[in-house]
């Protein structure tokens, strides 16, 4: 079951924000290791509640357009039609670390092309504040 966290209502990391840059570099280390640079991620949703933080974004090919996935695990499901362009991702800061450092946000969890809405559970799993995730 999830604590309350002091701040319960999220925080958009809105460009400018000075973690915005840290949190976005920890959030799309996934889509790197996957896809290199042939991925993108455009921001649809990036809320922070204390030390969580929710990324929910749409992917893109780096020259825009449909990303492209050949060569990648995701070949099949987007071939077979179960893949979708959605990327989300919760990421808890250390304690130790710097919100403005990407060293310091670890990833908690991640889905890349869902066809369902995956992170409806990751408050009860990771104990997160629904909050960070708009409900």
């Amino acid at each position: 079951m999830h604590t309350p966290s002091a701040r319960s209502v999220p925080e958009s990391l809105d460009p400018g924000n000075p973690v915005r840059e840290a949190v976005l570099q920890a959030a799309v280390a996934r889509l790197d290791e996957y896809f290199g640079d042939r991925v993108q991620v455009a921001v649809e949703q990036l809320n922070r509640v204390g030390d969580w933080v929710f990324l929910h974004g749409r992917m893109h090919g780096a020259e825009g357009g449909r990303p492209y996935y050949a060569g990648t695990i995701y070949e099949t499901r987007r071939h077979d039609g179960v893949m979708s362009d959605v990327y989300a991702v919760l990421l808890k800061k250390s304690e130790a670390g710097r919100p403005d450092d990407a060293r310091s946000w670890r990833l908690s969890d991640y889905a890349i092309g869902p066809t369902d809405v995956t992170w409806l559970e990751w408050p009860d799993r990771h104990q997160a504040p629904p909050a960070v995730f708009g409900f």
